[in-house]
């Protein structure tokens, strides 16, 4: 898109790796609290325009597939060797939406759609890539059919997450996430996850904790008294989980412990008791979580209310299926991963072939996704907030979101498996090396 980046982005990217201080991004300089940021308030501000087509270029470099539409698509005047005239769109490297900018695109096929409202407050001066830093171990998303927890949600001492927390509490853990990231380069806020692909068998034990979230899912296991829980990066619901301190210990000893695969542990006990024949690969293509965290922050609280429907919207535009309570969940296919007796490598093998068969799973339109309201992500400065969880492993967590970015999450991220730079908070599993198929992203492995 630029001159400096055509003609130095190779060493610029080399250089920077390890640098505190790239000097294509340079530190926030002390502000008033409604100050313009040094590179802008608004995506669409050069200075943003600029360094997120930087990044673009550095996360190419790291084999992670990313859209550089902020480059093709933007009206900034811009310089090639080979096209000295740089007037916009007609002179980029292609035409990411149409020929037109990215405003001209979101009004021609969703409408008005508008920004965040000055009454949610983002942080535009600290970086974003960094904030939140990825998890290499599991995600557990724990149903309670509510948008708003206490303060911290393993304190509802009546709630699922309090009972697994406790069991978490007596596990030795000896990773830490860490926070704090060079937006040019990725390995400080980009990680490789800690399982292997879908049908891969399970060779190494994690020794990362699960993270813990309370969700808006409502449970749809038999008994109206358990709970249900989705396990990523298994991609598989566990039903029927006993809200109760012998119900997270079973829940931990079956597929949450780090010595287990996707197929989690073998039925124990013929289902009797706290055991149950309980877990089943998800229908979805993905999952987006939107941090609604009222008690913890107003901001997340609004931010998810206004980035909802238009990512609906979005969505089923797209031929996409949406499922927003959990419903999806009910009567799936089995036999349930309990009942599936053979080798560990078969059975992680059965789990990918199962994954394999989701609609849509490596991308384009069609397929279901699931869209719930989760607790605190931390970064609430940034909302809104979410995290995006594929059956490929891949995990983005996003922020700066508003509802005028949603088409680029939908259609760039959800549809084609590609970071938007703009946006990307952390994320795990993402790097594609040598991958044979570009176009699917980080969906394929």
């Amino acid at each position: 898109m630029f001159k400096t980046l055509a003609d130095k982005a190779s060493s610029a990217v080399s250089s920077l790796r390890g640098s505190a201080a790239p000097s294509a991004v340079p530190s926030p300089a002390p502000s008033t609290p409604h100050s313009p940021a040094p590179l802008g308030n608004k995506h669409e501000d050069p200075g943003r325009i600029r360094q997120y087509a930087e990044m673009a270029k550095a996360l190419q470099h790291d084999d992670i597939p990313v859209s550089h539409a902020d480059c093709e698509s933007c009206n900034i005047p811009c310089e090639y060797k080979d096209r000295p005239e740089g007037n916009g769109p007609t002179a980029q490297i292609g035409n990411a939406w149409d020929g037109k900018t990215y405003e001209e695109y979101v009004e021609d096929k969703y409408g008005n759609i508008e920004g965040m409202p000055d009454t949610v407050e983002q942080d535009w001066e600290s970086d974003l890539p960094g904030s939140g830093g990825p998890p290499v171990g599991r995600v557990v998303v724990i149903s309670t059919g509510k948008s708003n927890w206490l303060r911290d949600h393993v304190e509802e001492e009546e709630g699922l997450a309090h009972q697994i927390n406790e069991v978490l509490q007596e596990q030795p853990n000896t990773e830490k996430k860490s926070k704090g990231g060079n937006p040019l380069d990725p390995s400080t806020y980009i990680k490789a996850s800690a399982f292997p692909t879908p049908s891969s068998p399970f060779t190494k034990p994690v020794t990362q904790l699960p993270a813990l979230y309370s969700s808006s899912m409502v449970s749809q296991s038999d008994d109206p008294t358990d709970q249900m829980t989705i396990v990523f990066p298994d991609w598989k619901v566990c039903l029927e989980v006993e809200n109760s301190r012998e119900g997270a210990q079973s829940l931990w000893d079956g597929a949450l412990s780090g010595t287990l695969g996707r197929a989690g542990r073998l039925l124990q006990k013929d289902g009797e008791g706290v055991e149950r024949r309980r877990s089943f690969v998800l229908p979805y293509r993905a999952i987006v979580l939107l941090c609604s965290h009222k008690n913890r922050d107003k901001r997340c609280h609004i931010a998810a209310g206004l980035l909802r429907p238009v990512l609906l919207d979005c969505l089923e535009r797209n031929g996409v299926t949406v499922d927003e309570v959990g419903s999806s969940l009910a009567n799936l296919d089995g036999p349930p991963l309990e009942e599936l007796e053979a080798t560990d490598a078969e059975r992680e093998a059965e789990v990918g072939r199962r994954i394999e068969n989701i609609e849509s799973v490596q991308g384009g339109q069609g397929g279901e996704v699931g869209v719930f309201n989760i607790s605190h992500l931390g970064g609430h400065r940034y909302a809104g907030v979410m995290l995006i969880l594929f059956p490929s492993g891949a995990y983005l967590s996003y922020g700066r979101v508003s509802p005028h970015e949603i088409p680029r999450v939908v259609e760039e991220t959800i549809l084609q498996g590609k970071v938007v730079p703009g946006l990307i908070r952390s994320g795990t599993g993402l790097a594609r090396p040598g991958a044979a198929n570009k176009d699917m992203g980080f969906l394929s492995w």
